[in-house]
This record gives structure tokens, sequence and C-alpha cells, in this order.
């Protein structure tokens, strides 16, 4: 089935590397959804050297709605990936699902182009979401879970990264054909990706959990991994500042800044004896400052003897 059509409303940018395990789960999220309009769905395939692309050709003429365009190529990583997506999707609005994530709101597509349809001053419209730990089997909500909405700019983003992966957002075509070329020739993920379009437009950001964001063995999430992702993060801040012509340049420094001390907690087993006192005054301050999802890492990463060494010293500070 894989035809263009005339013209498109809507179209849904499937992104997939080796995701044989888990993409039938993403299409059959979106299959389910209500959205009655055509809609366009570009497979940006990696080159995968697993089953992703079989599995994803068996549902190709399933369901009317949806016409199939495949993106053909060689192994071009992540970024250059979302960068030819982006450009060869037709639609006014394009959503995006990574193969190993899914949608659990039947409406999230619905709800999110009318969403953008009333409120013109957005550019992305992203949703709450679930975090599932596959080798754990258990789901956390991103954020408190609400029943309205809250509008984000690039500040807030640079603070908590909110919007947390592309399978939660809606862009309008337009914020991505804005969005600078030399931002596709660093590792960019969603994080930079959202702050460039929030620079001229705000966020919408649904309360209700719509998707959920899996964390599994061969993604990027282990335990030495987290450390790896924030030391990314770090190093890449400079150029996003730059990208950003240092409009937020308070912002980042502030978080290169709280990113180090992270990244020196996640060493735990330095922590014990001599440097127990002085990271608790850091754990506390981090409170104030650092996104949930790095809070939570930092827990993860601490050995339990620092962290009831650190409760002590709490406890006897407060007394």
């Amino acid at each position: 089935m894989s035809e263009a059509i005339p013209h498109v409303g809507l179209s849904v940018l499937l992104v997939t590397y080796n995701h044989e395990s888990y993409v039938d789960q993403a299409l059959e999220s979106l299959f389910k959804q209500d959205y009655a309009g055509p809609v366009e769905l570009v497979v940006a395939d990696d080159a995968s050297t697993d089953g992703t692309l079989d599995r994803i050709r068996s549902y190709d003429g399933v369901d009317s709605r949806f016409v199939f365009k495949y993106l053909s190529g060689d192994n071009i990583g992540i970024t250059r990936n979302y960068q030819r997506g982006f450009a060869e999707c037709t639609g006014q609005y394009v959503a995006v699902l990574e193969g190993d994530d899914y949608w659990i709101s039947p409406s999230k597509l619905s709800r999110q182009v009318r969403f953008l349809n009333e409120h013109w001053e957005c550019g992305l419209c992203s949703a709450n979401y679930f975090v599932f730990y596959e080798e754990s089997a258990t789901f956390t909500e991103r954020t408190a879970i609400g029943t309205g909405h809250r509008l984000l700019g690039a500040r807030d983003l640079i603070a908590d990264n909110l919007v947390g992966n592309f399978s939660t957002c809606l862009y309008r075509k337009s914020a991505l054909d804005n969005l600078p070329t030399e931002l596709f020739e660093l590792k960019s993920y969603d994080w930079i990706v959202n702050i460039c379009v929030a620079r001229n437009s705000l966020i919408g950001f649904i309360e209700e959990p719509m998707s959920v964001y899996r964390i599994h063995a061969s993604g990027a999430w282990s335990g030495f991994a987290h450390v790896e992702k924030l030391q990314l993060q770090l190093s890449l801040i400079p150029a996003y500042d730059k990208i950003t012509r240092q409009t937020y340049h308070a912002e980042f420094t502030r978080l290169e800044h709280n990113l180090r001390r992270v990244i020196l907690l996640a060493h735990g087993e330095r922590l014990a004896g001599k440097l127990a006192r002085p990271a608790l005054g850091v754990l506390v301050r981090l409170d104030e400052f650092m996104p949930p999802i790095i809070l939570a890492i930092i827990r993860a990463l601490m050995p339990p003897i620092v962290t009831r060494q650190l409760l002590k010293i709490a406890r006897r500070g407060r007394m």
C-alpha cells in the first residue's frame, strides 16, 4: 500500500532500530487510535539487523487510514535518522513513535491535534507518560497525573525535561522545518530539539499519561549507562548553548554545574567516610535544582551503604 496521498493532515514518524521484540506493541497502539483522518506513516528504520522491518510490513494494508512510506538507506545513526524522517513527513502535524515505546490512550492523536488547532501559540503538544522498567516490570508516572494542561517554555525544559521522549510529541511541521540544520550535526535528542522548538513557540503539556516509555537492557539505560548519559549531556551543553545563540546561557551554565555534582555523586563509593558530610549538603541542594528524573538516577546509582550513611547524618542534622 506504499503510495502517495494528495493531502494529509497528520504524519506519524515511526523510528526503529532492532525493535523486533517491541514494534508490534507500538503498531497496535497506533492502529487503536480514534483519529479518523488519513495518516501518512513514515517508517524510518535505521537499517535494523533483526526482523523489525518484516514485522512492520506485516501491518501494511491492515488499516485503510494508514499509508506506509518506507525510508531506505544505510545505517546513519539516530540523529540523522530523525533528520531524514522529519524531512520526509508531509502532514501539517507530525507525531513521533519510537519502535520500543507505545501509546496507551486511543485518543492521543485526536486530542493532541485538537489541542494544537486550539492553541496557535504552541508548536508542540506533549503529554504525561509512564516509564516502564522492563527488568522489574514496574511502571512509574513521569509527573503527577492531572486533568488539565501546562504551557512550557525553553527555560522550563532546560530546568526539567518534562516532555521526556519523542513518543509523547505531536509537532507542527512548520516548527520542525524551522529547526537549525546544525542541530543534526551533533548528537541531538528530544531535549535539545524541543528546546529549539520552544525558542519560537510554547509547548503544551497534557497532564494525563498517554504513552509508555520503555527502559530495557538493549536500550540506553543500565547502571553504568546512566552516568555515561549524564556525561554525554554535560559534554554537549556548550554546543547546545551555541546553537541557541546563548539565549539561555545562564540556565545552561546552572545545569552544567548541577550535572557535574550529579556525576560526582554517581561514583557513590567515593562518598563514604570523609566525603559523606559534604555530599549530604549537595543532596539537600539538589532538591532545589535538579529534575526529578535525575534525582531518581542518583538514588538508583548510590550504593545502599552510602545512602544509609547520608540518612543518618541528615537525621542528626535535624536534631
